[in-house]
């Protein structure tokens, strides 16, 4: 009698462990990836809500894939530029195609000028170094940089 009991209890563990374990392989899992189509052509805001300007391209790192840093084009007084900004600066805004930066605009408004034609020369891993230290924060695998504390 206390054998069937036991038999019956592990049935019943092994049959609620089952269960649970489909349930979770039906469910879908989530995602934080965002496809480029999305990322270009987004504006992005300061955090004061103020327009900075819109993300006009997405350059990744040949090596790992990963995204090395965004080309923002941004006016301030009259002024048109484009800038390279590390994407964990960006948190997403009210929609799919909204950023907003976590550092002032006016970091962005000073930033050094990104231009295309200088591509091979922004490989360099200091050129690199220094755009995440302009903007507060360290590279790391493809930008899964972490803010430093502050403000920057």
């Amino acid at each position: 009698m206390k054998a069937t009991r036991l038999l019956f209890a592990a049935t019943t563990l092994a049959g609620v462990s089952l269960l649970a374990m489909q349930g979770r392989s039906q469910t879908p899992p989530t995602t934080t990836y965002v496809p480029t189509t999305t990322i270009v052509g987004s504006h992005v805001t300061g955090p004061q809500g103020d327009e900075v300007g819109e993300i006009t391209n997405v350059v990744l790192d040949r090596q790992t894939g990963c995204m090395a840093y965004v080309v923002l084009s941004t006016e301030s007084g009259g002024a048109r530029k484009t800038v390279a900004v590390p994407w964990s600066v960006f948190s997403p805004g009210s929609d799919s195609h909204t950023y907003t930066v976590s550092v002032a605009s006016e970091k962005i408004y000073n930033a050094p000028v990104w231009e295309a034609s200088k591509l091979e020369e922004y490989n360099r891993s200091d050129w690199l170094g220094t755009v995440y230290s302009y903007y507060g924060v360290q590279p790391g695998g493809g930008d899964m940089a972490e803010i430093r504390s502050g403000t920057a």
